[in-house]
């Protein structure tokens, strides 16, 4: 199987170490889905810089394609963030830059690269990825598109959902706060602009994933003392991704029950061990930013 992750990738700079971890959703769940056993690409915007460089290398030594990524002069996506108690805190305001050239640039998608997307039986992106416009361009090719709109408020305005669940197969969402009857309201809301599945993860109270026919399914979280929670919803969206191909999840096919149950416990086994390393899958660079 072959996934691509499309769109976002950068560096969390974790201040008090004074090291740079690879990292953004779409380029995660592309390392993840390596580590998963399945062949994965990433295609997107990165700068000529260091980090830059320290990315595309990452990428190199987790057998992650980047044949297709555009390198472009400037500074490549940065986020400053602290740990506390194992927990991750973004740092708002440390970089003087607001932009990194993966949102000032974000790929406009050739035919050559329309070409190489078409191999992918599934490809991923997020809201963080300024490629809503190149989305259905995508969806045209045939492939399984998986999109996660994280948990800000403005990803879930009737306007950002009506212009992009209509081309989702499966949407991620954070729901940590929401209880189950929210979750299903919500889903369901999602899926009456035209998405299909919707999976909500909400850290230590599990899973839910609401099918296009209606099967409500409640996945456990593997509690464990983390080291870093960097990543922890990223590694369980993929996992649980490569997860349901392995089970033969097809973009008309439905999804049993029984595919989930397999498809959670996995995604819950490796989120759980990507809790123990730093970083969202290490790697990191000791530079001072």
């Amino acid at each position: 199987m072959r996934i691509l992750g499309l769109g976002d990738c950068c560096v969390d700079y974790y201040i008090h170490k004074k090291m740079a971890f690879p990292g953004g959703n779409a380029f995660n769940v592309a390392v993840y889905a390596a580590e998963n056993g399945a062949e994965a690409g990433f295609l997107g915007t990165v700068g000529d810089d260091v980090i830059g460089e320290h990315i595309l290398k990452c990428a190199r030594e987790k057998h992650v394609d980047i044949s297709h990524c555009p390198v472009k002069h400037g500074v490549s996506g940065r986020a400053a963030v602290n740990i506390v108690d194992g927990d991750r805190v973004f740092v708002s305001g440390y970089f003087e830059e607001k932009h990194g050239v993966g949102s000032l640039y974000p790929p406009m998608l050739s035919s050559a690269d329309l070409n190489y997307v078409e191999s992918f039986q599934l490809v991923h992106s997020s809201c963080y990825a300024h490629v809503e416009n190149q989305i259905e361009r995508v969806r045209a090719l045939g492939p399984i598109i998986s999109f996660d709109f994280s948990s800000e408020d403005k990803y879930r305005t009737d306007e950002y959902l009506k212009q992009v669940s209509a081309m989702v197969d499966m949407a991620l969402f954070s729901c940590e706060d929401m209880s189950d009857e929210e979750c299903i309201s919500f889903a369901k809301k999602v899926q009456g602009y035209g998405g299909a599945h919707v999976l909500m993860t909400r850290g230590k109270g599990g899973q839910l994933l609401v099918t296009k026919d209606g099967l409500c399914h409640k996945g456990q979280a593997k509690l464990i003392e983390a080291v870093d929670t960097m990543g922890a919803g990223d590694s369980f969206f993929a996992a649980f991704l490569v997860t349901l191909l392995k089970e033969g999840w097809t973009k008309d096919g439905i999804i049993t029950e029984s595919m989930i149950e397999v498809a959670f416990a996995a995604a819950a086994d490796f989120s759980g061990r990507n809790c123990l390393r730093e970083g969202s899958f290490g790697m990191g660079l000791s530079i001072e930013m």
